[in-house]
């Protein structure tokens, strides 16, 4: 598209550069590309929401604080209530961690390949990036990691589990991190509940720990995009005076809490979910030409000879996976773990798209 005259001499040369973050649209398929729940919400849930929906005065401006949800995680999570920041969906929150320390000394590392909102908001606010690579194992590189940290200050995000490989990183790499003071370790914890591995109990003894969660996954509320952080109190009060007023809506923070008073559901829907990946992984070691690595996640990366034509073939049948097909991932696809059901019918799709 051409660009109007205003746009040409105006728009930053380093945004012009950037390419969106495109989401494909396919109808009908099954999805197992999002590293979504499988599971809807419980119906007794979805009326229980219901039913608060009928008494949440939608005219009125949400709670700016979210305070409810924030005293409640607290208690969960044996923490202070100020040391909770909620997001609407942790994307928000990376920028604006990013946006606390950003000048031309900045540097935000992360492995490579991972999460891909680290980079690109991180170019958004005009931050240098450095991208370090994942070893052969998927594991951080401690020396090119500590090579990389010349900024003043450091910003490492870690994705733990790491997305799209599945693994968690080496606790004394990290632990080396924190032991910076010049590095402000983000922890993405996105997928811990499949994980059950934390950085949480640490964030004491650490003030440069961030730790972020999300609703997302695990409770199945990716379409109200619910995510938050945990910090110190002095960070997370800098964190609100660039949170944007209201960043959470009514019906987002209301959901979150009654979902809460699910766990049981959840916890099963979560064992179910580890118990259908560990089979997958199984029944895929079992292929031929189908290299499944292990996980820690909601979803499986697996290497095959043709990975394009396999996700074509994939989509000729009905199942739509992440195409990761470049880089160190050459070769390489991601599936999300779905119900039972769903698991079957793309293991019999695989068989039928290698050779």
């Amino acid at each position: 598209m051409k660009s109007s005259p205003f746009m040409e001499r105006y728009l930053r040369e380093d945004i012009e550069r950037l390419k969106p973050y495109t989401v494909h649209r396919y109808a009908d398929l099954i999805k197992m590309d999002a590293n979504e729940n499988p599971f809807d919400l419980p119906t007794e849930l979805k009326e229980l929401i219901c039913l608060e929906l009928r008494k949440t005065p939608i005219n009125r401006y949400p709670d700016g604080s979210a305070l409810d949800l924030r005293k409640a995680l607290a208690e969960r999570l044996l923490v202070d209530p100020d040391q909770i920041v909620m997001g609407n969906g942790s994307d928000e929150l990376i920028g604006h961690l990013i946006t606390l320390f950003a000048s031309t000394k900045t540097r935000v590392l992360y492995p490579v390949p991972t999460f891909s909102m680290y980079g690109i908001i991180s170019r958004i606010q005009g931050v240098k990036t450095v991208e370090v690579p994942l070893t052969e194992n998927f594991d951080i590189d401690p020396d090119q990691m500590m090579k990389g940290l010349v900024g003043s200050p450091n910003i490492v995000f870690l994705s733990y589990p790491n997305n799209p490989t599945g693994n968690c990183f080496d606790e004394d790499v990290i632990r080396a991190l924190l032991e910076r003071s010049d590095t402000l370790v983000v922890m993405d914890e996105a997928y811990f509940e499949f994980s059950g591995r934390s950085f949480l109990p640490m964030l004491d003894r650490f003030d440069n720990l961030v730790i972020l969660r999300t609703f997302s996954k695990a409770y199945g509320l990716a379409g109200l995009r619910v995510g938050y952080m945990i910090a110190q109190r002095d960070l997370a009060e800098q964190v609100n005076k660039v949170r944007l007023p209201y960043n959470l809506n009514s019906i987002s923070q209301m959901a979150a809490l009654k979902a809460m008073r699910f766990d049981q559901e959840m916890a099963e829907r979560v064992h179910l979910i580890i118990s259908e990946r560990e089979r997958l992984y199984q029944e895929m070691l079992r292929m031929e030409n189908v290299h499944p690595f292990p996980s820690d996640a909601n979803f499986i990366l697996f290497r095959v000879p043709d990975a394009t034509g396999c996700f074509e073939g994939l989509l000729e049948r009905g199942i739509l996976v992440r195409n990761l097909d470049s880089g160190m991932l050459r070769g390489c696809l991601r599936v999300t773990v779905g119900s039972p059901k769903q698991n079957e019918l793309f293991l019999e799709a695989l068989r039928d798209c290698v050779w």
